[in-house]
């Protein structure tokens, strides 16, 4: 027992991004503990209601030729009173489900503050693996800590460049298990929906005229301009949505599945509320966007090269507003790239 946990805490501290480290630790519980189910739970901190997002989950049938079974995707899920007297506490609460199996939750903390829980659902009870089961956790915390300082930027909190590779990448898996899910059901309203009413997106949006803002101000108000646009992006669009900077002045937006619509709505709800602010000393600022559909049969770097086009067409057209680069391909004012042609964005 002591050599797997041994090689248990070896696999885990390989991992070397949060995603990694949050599969790894319930994989690794999973075969360590008596568990139907394992996944971790975040508070979604701007929702109204009480919600959190679960971010992994294992579900464990013994009675399977393959026992495991992981979700597909992140999904936001309403919270009850134990997940939130957990939160508050912080302490781990323990009570019986409806079907007789008994749950655990566990406060996880980034830093001071208690974001989440880690939730095990078991049918022979956990008393003999309690110490076990905080060992990891607090290993989880401690590399979470690390993670968070490196994938996000310093200054305004949000994802750094450095990570943006790795998100697309899981949102392209994500796109393509969408498609396979898509081409395999049988019900003609859900592949209508599927296929023509939601996909992802790709946004690049950049702040007009910032050199004028430091080079007139000072770096101070500078800073102070990304603080607040920041802010304002975590605002405007959704907790499941990722958000960047990915250059001085230039941030970018992953939004997962909606319709075309939603989407242009989102980006200028976005580019009107950063309008609208007064900055003090500094007055009103301005942002331009372009974004990009992004599908399954895409290739990453061109997506990121069609919202950039969708982005300089936007600056070279008044600033302050937002264009689709599929809208303009199909419009004539921008010609389709040529295919095998070199992208060179940051």
């Amino acid at each position: 027992m002591e050599s797997k946990i041994l090689q248990s805490v070896i696999e885990i501290t390989k991992q070397r991004d949060l995603d990694s480290l949050e599969y790894s630790l319930v994989a690794t519980l999973a075969e360590l503990v008596p568990a139907t189910s394992i996944s971790i739970l975040k508070a979604v901190k701007e929702n109204k209601t009480a919600s959190a997002e679960e971010v992994v989950r294992l579900t464990i049938d013994k009675e399977k030729t393959d026992p495991y079974s992981w979700s597909s995707c992140a999904s936001v899920v309403m919270t009850d009173k134990y997940f939130n007297d957990c939160m508050k506490k912080p302490q781990i609460t323990c009570y019986t489900l409806e079907d007789g199996f008994t749950r655990h939750l566990f406060p996880v903390s980034d830093d001071s503050q208690v974001m989440g829980c880690l939730v095990i659902d078991s049918e022979e009870g956990l008393a003999p693996h309690m110490n076990l089961i905080e060992g990891f956790a607090k290993i989880y915390e401690n590399y979470m800590l690390v993670f968070n300082e490196s994938e996000k930027d310093k200054l305004t909190g949000l994802y750094n460049r450095r990570t943006f590779d790795n998100k697309l990448l899981k949102l392209f898996k994500s796109q393509q298990h969408r498609s396979e899910q898509y081409q395999n059901t049988s019900f003609a309203p859900e592949r209508r929906h599927s296929e023509h009413d939601a996909c992802a997106w790709l946004i690049i949006t950049d702040i007009d005229h910032f050199k004028r803002v430091n080079d007139t101000y000072g770096h101070v108000f500078g800073d102070e301009v990304l603080l607040t646009i920041s802010q304002k992006m975590k605002s405007c669009f959704r907790h499941s949505d990722l958000l960047f900077r990915i250059g001085g002045e230039e941030f970018l937006i992953l939004l997962e599945p909606v319709p075309q619509k939603v989407a242009e709505n989102l980006i200028d709800r976005f580019r009107r509320t950063i309008a609208e602010h007064e900055f003090s000393q500094i007055g009103t600022v301005t942002v331009s966007a372009g974004y990009a559909r992004i599908t399954e049969k895409d290739y990453p770097p061109a997506v990121l090269e069609y919202a950039d086009r969708a982005l300089y067409y936007a600056k070279d057209h008044g600033r302050n507003c937002s264009y689709n680069y599929e809208a303009l391909v199909e419009q004539g004012k921008i010609p389709t790239p040529k295919k095998g042609g070199s992208v060179d964005l940051f």
